[in-house]
């Protein structure tokens, strides 16, 4: 069935059908039901690219995420879709993979098939592809990222002070050193560190810093390494790892290698994803209500495409320590 159809069934034009079908408020209620039951009795389905090409919206939503196999980008998809569903609108989801170019791919093809609105958990504020977003005119929220463009909306966690949530609670553990481990070099993991360092009683030659650590896997092969060159066996050890993702990778080799945990080493992450409190030993962690921040940024990106807010919404979530057995 195509719209031409249903309107020469309902005794109606063409733009009546597609009226109801982006803009139902402006139909009769006794046409509107009249169509939609057809579109019932038919399982009448609207084609969203010939929708997209005629200037209608396509109740698409982009999303784009830096990697699929962080619980995190899961949760926040999980957000995400709790609102975007509720509205009747659909998800293309895609990965960068922290990789710029690739990140630039992901928004140009969204913006061809004509969505309606992108969220974007961007590698970097000040990018290529960020600024391909602006010019494109298609509506966007940032998740996970601050931009200090006024014009630019964003949902985003207060990780400085996350940080410092982490380092005032570790203080009281007098561990003989610290350890940081950190993935890609992102804005919220610089603001998690500074706010871990600045807060940390601990002189600044017993911290030592892994960088570049991304996935579950990275985190369980550095830690041997990590063991031998920092005698944590005879050493106590507190570990500040900036994701729960590759925290939990640590735990379970430490495991492994005989490590006590948390007497000989307390390990420390950050997200609060849900898997964090089903590990072998519970992880403490930094609450930024991954979740939350799905469904806040989903419920503005709609608001910015249906015109019912006039200016940019900017949203700090506050974090939240949540202490278990690893520490």
């Amino acid at each position: 069935m195509t719209i031409a159809d249903i309107a020469k069934e309902a005794g109606v034009s063409k733009a009546t059908v597609s009226r109801v079908l982006s803009k139902p408020y402006l139909v009769n209620k006794d046409t509107r039901e009249k169509i939609n039951g057809l579109f019932k009795k038919y399982s009448y389905t609207p084609n969203s690219l010939a929708q997209g090409l005629a200037g209608m919206p396509t109740r698409n939503i982009g999303v784009v995420v830096d990697e699929f196999p962080n619980n995190f980008y899961i949760d926040l998809a999980d957000g995400i879709d709790r609102v975007v569903s509720a509205n009747n609108y659909s998800l293309q989801i895609m990965s960068s993979g922290w990789v710029p170019e690739r990140e630039l791919q992901c928004i140009r093809a969204m913006v061809k098939n004509k969505v309606d609105g992108i969220l974007i958990a961007p590698a970097a504020p000040d990018s290529e592809p960020l600024e391909y977003l602006k010019k494109s005119g298609v509506p966007f929220v940032l998740m996970n990222c601050q931009d200090d463009d006024p014009e630019t909306s964003y949902v985003y966690c207060d990780n400085y002070k996350g940080g410092a949530l982490m380092a005032e609670h570790l203080n009281s553990h007098g561990k003989d050193q610290i350890i940081i481990i950190s993935v890609v070099d992102h804005q919220s993991v610089r603001e998690r560190i500074k706010g871990f360092t600045d807060h940390l009683n601990a002189r600044m030659e017993r911290i030592v810093r892994y960088t570049d650590a991304k996935t579950y896997k990275d985190g369980y092969d550095l830690a041997p390494f990590i063991v031998e060159q920092n005698s944590i066996r005879t050493k106590k050890t507190s570990l500040f790892v900036t994701n729960d993702y590759v925290a939990i990778g640590v735990i379970i080799r430490l495991l492994e290698m005989g490590i006590s945990i948390p007497d000989q080493a307390a390990v420390a992450g950050f997200d609060n994803i849900r898997i964090s409190s089903l590990c072998r030993i519970p992880l403490t962690t930094v609450s930024q209500s991954v979740i939350e921040m799905g469904s806040i940024a989903a419920t503005a990106l709609l608001n910015i495409i249906n015109k019912t807010v006039d200016k940019p919404f900017r949203h700090i979530i506050e974090p939240r320590l949540v202490v278990r057995e690893s520490t």
